[in-house]
C-alpha cells in the first residue's frame, strides 16, 4: 500500500530531508534535549500507527467471524477473499517496482534482490504451511492444530507486506516537516486508506482461517485466543517496520516483494473452498454467479480503499 502518490518515492525524497533536519537539531539542542524531542515525536507517531493498525484489523477479523457464525457459506467468503487478493497482489507488486521486470534480463543487484525476496516470501510460507495441512502431521497432532498453524503462517505472510508499510510510515513521520500525522501521510484520505486496507486484509486472513476449520462448529468465543494470536501475527510486523523506519532509511520495495511471494500462498488456500471436490457435482448456476460476483466485490473493495490515496 502507498501513501499519497507513492510512499516508496516519497520515502526516497525524504531521506535527505530527515538527515538534514536531525543535523540541524543537533546544532540547536544539547544531546539530552534533542533525544527527548525525538522520542516524543516517535511515541506519538507509533501510538497512532499501532492504534490504526490493531483496532482496524481486529474489527475486520471479528466481523468475518460474526458473518460466518450467522451461517454464510465459506465458499462465498472465500470468493470475496480471492477478489481482495487480486488487488492486494497487484498493489504489492507495484510497491515492489514490479520485481524489476522493466529491467529485462539485466539482473543488477536491485533486480536480483527483488526477485529473490519474492521467491523467499513464497517458500517461507508455502513449505511450513504444507506441513500443517499434510495427513502425516495429523497422525502426530490434532488436525485443528495443524490448520491453525497454517492460518498463523498466512497471517505472518500477509504481515511481510505490513513491514514495508511500517517502514514507509516511520520514514514519513521522521522526515516530514508536517505538524500532524495526517498531514505527513497526505491528509485524512491517507489515514482512511490505511485503516480500510488493514480492515480488509485482516478480514482476508480470517476468511482463510474460517475455511480451514470448515466442518467444525465455529464460534468467536471458542476461537477468541486463536483470533487474538492471528491478529498479533499480522499486526506486529507493521509495528516493527514503523519502529525501524523511523530511525533507519530502508528501501521498502524488498519487503513488499517478500509480501508478494507470500500472497501467492494465501491465494492457493483461499481458492480451496471455492472449487473443492464437494462442489464439482452440486453447484448451481446461481451459486456460481454469486461466487463470481463476490470475487468482483472483493476486488472493488480494496480498489475503493486505494482511491483514498489520491
Amino acid at each position: 500500500m502507498c501513501y499519497g502518490a507513492s510512499a516508496f518515492h516519497i520515502h526516497k525524497l525524504l531521506v535527505n530531508n530527515r538527515t538534514q533536519t536531525r543535523t540541524e537539531g543537533r546544532a540547536r539542542f544539547i544531546v539530552a534535549e534533542f533525544g527527548t524531542r525525538i522520542m516524543i515525536l516517535f511515541v506519538v507517531s507509533f501510538v497512532e500507527f499501532a492504534l490504526a493498525t490493531f483496532v482496524s484489523l481486529y474489527i475486520g477479523m471479528l466481523l468475518v467471524g460474526a458473518i460466518r457464525t450467522a451461517g454464510i457459506e465459506s465458499r462465498y467468503l472465500s470468493a470475496y477473499a480471492l477478489g481482495l487478493l487480486f488487488w492486494f497482489f497487484l498493489d504489492t507488486l507495484n510497491d515492489a517496482i514490479q520485481l524489476g521486470v522493466n529491467d529485462g534480463y539485466v539482473f543488477d543487484s536491485q533486480h536480483t534482490g527483488l526477485l529473490l525476496m519474492f521467491i523467499l516470501g513464497f517458500l517461507a510460507i508455502a513449505m511450513p504451511a504444507g506441513v500443517g495441512l499434510s495427513k502425516r502431521t495429523h497422525v502426530t497432532q490434532p488436525a485443528a492444530a495443524g490448520r491453525f498453524l497454517t492460518a498463523l503462517l498466512i497471517a505472518i505472510g500477509m504481515g511481510f507486506h505490513g513491514i514495508g508499510e511500517g517502514l514507509e510510515f516511520g520514514g514519513l513521520s521522521a522526515g516530514t516537516t508536517a505538524t500532524t500525522i495526517f498531514d505527513a501521510i497526505g491528509g485524512v484520505g491517507g489515514g482512511i486508506a490505511y485503516v480500510l486496507h488493514k480492515f480488509l486484509e485482516a478480514s482476508l486472513i480470517m476468511i482463510v482461517f474460517v475455511a480451514l476449520v470448515e466442518g467444525e462448529r465455529f464460534s468467536i468465543r471458542g476461537e477468541r485466543n486463536r483470533i487474538a494470536l492471528l491478529g498479533l501475527a499480522f499486526g506486529i510486523p507493521s509495528a516493527l517496520g514503523d519502529v525501524v523506519g523511523y530511525f533507519i532509511a530502508i528501501n521498502s520495495a524488498y519487503l513488499f516483494a517478500l509480501g508478494g511471494g507470500a500472497a501467492l500462498v494465501v491465494a492457493l488456500l483461499a481458492v480451496r473452498p471455492i472449487w473443492g471436490d464437494r462442489w464439482k457435482a452440486g453447484m448451481t448456476y446461481s451459486q456460481y454467479f454469486i461466487m463470481a460476483l463476490m470475487v468482483l466485490i472483493g476486488f472493488l473493495c480494496l480498489y475503493g480503499a486505494a482511491m483514498f490515496h489520491s
